[in-house]
């Protein structure tokens, strides 16, 4: 073999490589597009559109207070199968709830612990008019409250006398060491909701797409 052929080897197995690597990437790029549009569609309020456009909440928070996903089926779901959503819920969830039943539609809500931060969660099926709509739910003020008024009260309230005494030193750089040290305890704050709420928006996504699927099946069923 020649040194023409062996660097022609060498190409062609860099080529092969570079190519693993680009769809490695593509591949990474999609987990994390899909973990990051499970909360933009919890957000958006309808699972099948746009999400809606970002409130006050979410811009200061940094998500959303309460995730929301809705779905409208042509076909009514059997009412007398109402009690098979129910089990379905509380085999996810893990969580046996409180469940009324009316006669088109059910309401089944989490039973969170005393003092908990959720989840809140409530799904409701409505059966009317030919069409069935299933709504899940799931707020986070109580884990905004929590997460924010821990993390200001405590560390940015309690441990401020750090950036106070550094302003000892040189008084004209106390309002910068000060907001300084305040924006960073909001920043640290604001990215530990926003972890908390994405995780809370997967659930809900996944208990979502289980609940669609068994209704879409039950009406397909019905004719």
């Amino acid at each position: 073999m020649t040194y023409r052929d062996d660097r022609d080897a060498d190409q062609a197995r860099i080529a092969a490589l570079e190519a693993d690597l680009a769809a490695a990437n593509q591949r990474i790029a999609e987990l994390e597009g899909r973990r990051e549009q499970a909360l933009v569609l919890a957000s958006g309020g309808n699972a099948l559109t746009a999400p809606a456009p970002g409130t006050a909440a979410k811009r200061w928070f940094g998500a959303p207070l309460q995730l929301e996903l809705t779905r409208r089926f042509g076909g009514t779901f059997p009412t007398d199968r109402f009690e098979d959503l129910i089990e379905r819920i509380r085999a996810i969830v893990r969580d046996p709830g409180r469940s009324e039943l009316l006669r088109s539609s059910l309401t089944w809500s989490a039973t969170p612990g005393e003092k908990s931060i959720g989840p809140f969660l409530v799904v409701t099926v409505s059966v009317k008019d030919g069409a069935t709509t299933l709504t899940v739910t799931d707020r986070l003020g109580q884990a905004a409250g929590a997460i924010y008024g821990g993390i200001g009260g405590g560390v940015g309230g309690g441990a401020i006398v750090a950036p106070i005494f550094a302003s000892i030193a040189v008084p004209v750089l106390a309002p910068v060491f000060v907001l300084g040290w305040l924006g960073g305890v909001y920043a640290g704050a604001r990215a530990i909701f926003k972890r908390v709420a994405r995780r809370r928006a997967e659930r809900l996504q996944v208990l979502f797409d289980a609940l669609a699927e068994e209704i879409a099946t039950r009406i397909a069923q019905q004719g």
